[in-house]
This record gives structure tokens, sequence and C-alpha cells, in this order.
């Protein structure tokens, strides 16, 4: 069985993403696909930024992340 990171919530661990483009995104993750709408955001881990899928569409500039400031 594969080891897994502990789970944590502190601050520096999550990250606002924000979609900036004008249509409605389905993000790939490991726990799933997560619709983000046109102009939404949402909080993420930070560990949600090293998928491929959304790395391609911070690379586009289809999403912006930035950290929670707390």
């Amino acid at each position: 069985m594969a080891k897994h990171d502990p789970i944590t919530w502190r601050p520096s661990d999550i990250v606002e993403v924000t979609n900036a483009s004008g249509e409605n995104l389905l993000l790939e993750l490991s726990s799933g696909p997560l619709r983000l709408d046109s102009g939404r955001s949402l909080r993420l881990t930070a560990s949600a930024l090293q998928q491929p899928a959304i790395k391609a569409l911070l690379e586009g500039g289809k999403i912006r992340a930035q950290s929670v400031k707390k």
C-alpha cells in the first residue's frame, strides 16, 4: 500500500483558485472532477496545483492561484 502525506489544514497549505476564463472548467483532481464556473473561486490544498491538468490550466492562463492569507 502506498504511503501518503498526512492531511493538514494550515493556512499556508491552502490556495484560492479563480477561473479567469470565460468558460466553465472541469478541474481534474486526484479526488475526482470538480467544476469551477467562469469568474468563480474556490479554495484547495496547495498540493492540487501539482496535478498535471491544473498545471496546464495555470500555464494557459485559464485559472489563477494565490495563497490564502490568515
